[in-house]
C-alpha cells in the first residue's frame, strides 16, 4: 500500500511509479488502518471513531459506563487474595488495540 500525500500536484509522480512498478490508482483514501479520512478542498480530516467502536465491540464493552479512574479508591490488593482468571492472550489483544488507538489520540 502507498499513500501519497502533499500539496502539490501527484500526476507526475503517479506517472513515474506506475512506470516502474504495477499501480491501481484507488483515488481518495476514505479508510486505512483503522483511521477514517474525510478530504475536501483545503483539508483533511482523520477520526478513528469506527476503529474505537469495532475495538468496544469486539471485548464486549460497547454499554459499559465512563469512569473517572480504573480501579475503586480505597481498594487494597494483596497477591494473595483469590481473583478471576484472564485470558492474557485477550488482555494482549485489549492492550494492542487501546495502545494503537491513543497513538494518535493522546487525549484518550
Amino acid at each position: 500500500n502507498l499513500i501519497i500525500t502533499g500539496n502539490l500536484s501527484t500526476k507526475s509522480f503517479k506517472s513515474a511509479v506506475k512506470k516502474e512498478f504495477e499501480m491501481k490508482d484507488l483515488g481518495l483514501m476514505h479508510y486505512f488502518w483503522g483511521i477514517e479520512v474525510q478530504q475536501s478542498e483545503g483539508e483533511v480530516f482523520i477520526s478513528k471513531e469506527k476503529y474505537a467502536s469495532d475495538v468496544l465491540k469486539r471485548f464486549n464493552m460497547l454499554n459499559i459506563k465512563p469512569t473517572p479512574t480504573l480501579v475503586a479508591i480505597g481498594l487494597k490488593l494483596s497477591k494473595e487474595d483469590e481473583g478471576s482468571f484472564v485470558d492474557p492472550t485477550l488482555l494482549k489483544k485489549l492492550v494492542g488495540s487501546v495502545m494503537y488507538l491513543t497513538a494518535t489520540r493522546p487525549d484518550i
